[in-house]
């Protein structure tokens, strides 16, 4: 029996399409041509490939064993923030192959995380990196090619320091450089959300010729839906369309490049009504609504607790909810020693964080 074509992770708008024109069955929708979908059902030429390309990932998709998922978990890989402590709580950094959320007010170092995630992508896999090319999609403005420089500079002697170099010609020779890390971060202003939109489905054309990208960074994703009055329903129902259209491109994405990707969120205020009582209360909480809140796999709350800056685990369905203590240097993201103890996390960590100080090893070359 053919799935229900409702069952598949397309945005709804697509699936009220389909059914509207008899497409009931994925069966249905195989004897269609792509031709059919834009002529008659009124479906663009980017939401066809939407279509299509779920469909691949769906049929491909296998039965395996918890075993199988087991040795999966095992050979997880990550993207190092350069603070330990801030490692440590998200199971060894930003996961590779899952959707992670950076929720905090203005100026809790949101930003500042993604910059840092930007240059560390890029550090060659000699010393422990990957590699790889990053894409950083910007909607508030708030991108500084002045700070990632610094970043750069202070990662470069960071390296020389912990492996020993002599000077800087073995990161030159493996092309880690402020101008090569510049030109392996792909950049997209966007203004609001039509463009968000559009920026996101050119991305998926972006990673087929650059397939070296491991992450993708949107910053931020709630702000190009502050300004539209969203009490009108129709508004309402196109910003759940345009945010479930950017959670299907990026689980595509993920299945298909085997890469991270990490959306920022701003905070709102939540007003809190008792009618018994006749009070009401109000408290911060992550934008965009309950229905997003379970759209990312792991969900990361940026904050101050008094004049320091904390990380907290608030949604993962892999991990316990810790915190830990950081800061904001001149060379990015570090542990905040001072405050150490006061973190949630692993006690036996922190020793091995206090006399490494630096989470990635250098690896043999063996080539």
């Amino acid at each position: 029996m053919s799935r229900h074509i409702t069952s598949l992770p397309i945005a709804n708008n697509l699936k009220t399409k389909l059914v509207k024109n008899g497409v009931e069955s994925v069966n249905d929708l195989k004897n269609l041509k792509p031709s059919d979908l834009i002529k008659d059902f009124g479906i663009s030429k980017s939401e066809v490939m939407e279509i299509y390309e779920t469909m691949n990932i769906q049929h491909s998709s296998k039965i395996t064993s918890v075993y199988e998922l087991l040795q999966n978990e095992e050979r997880a890989d990550f993207i190092s923030t350069f603070s330990p402590g801030f490692d440590n709580i998200i199971g060894g950094g930003v996961p590779i192959g899952k959707i992670t959320e950076l929720c905090g007010a203005a100026g809790s170092g949101k930003t500042q995380v993604c910059m840092q995630l930007c240059v560390n992508v890029q550090i060659p896999k000699i010393f422990g990196g990957k590699n790889s090319k990053a894409i950083f999609i910007d909607t508030e403005g708030s991108f500084s090619s002045n700070r990632v420089i610094e970043i750069v500079k202070s990662t470069e002697i960071l390296l020389i320091e912990k492996f020993n170099l002599s000077n800087r010609e073995d990161l030159i020779k493996n092309n880690f450089t402020v101008e090569k890390v510049l030109e392996n971060i792909f950049y997209y202003r966007c203004s609001d959300h039509i463009q968000l939109l559009a920026c996101f489905n050119n991305v998926k054309i972006l990673i087929e010729k650059e397939p070296n990208i491991k992450l993708i960074i949107i910053d931020s994703l709630a702000y190009p839906f502050r300004f539209v009055d969203f009490r009108d329903q129709n508004l309402s129902t196109m910003k759940t369309n345009i945010l479930n259209n950017i959670m299907n491109i990026a689980y595509l994405l993920i299945n298909k490049h085997k890469l991270a990707i990490l959306f920022t969120n701003q905070m709102t205020t939540r007003i809190n009504r008792d009618s018994m009582l006749n009070m009401s209360s109000s408290n911060l909480v992550p934008a965009l609504g309950e229905t997003w809140a379970h759209s990312a796999n792991l969900r990361i709350l940026l904050s101050w607790r008094n004049s320091m800056r904390q990380a907290s685990v608030c949604k993962s369905s892999y991990l316990p909810d810790v915190k830990c203590f950081y800061k904001i240097t001149k060379r990015g993201i570090e542990d905040d020693f001072d405050n150490f103890e006061k973190s949630y996390v692993d006690k036996e960590v922190v020793n091995e964080i206090q006399n490494t100080n630096f989470q990635i090893k250098r690896k043999k070359i063996t080539d």
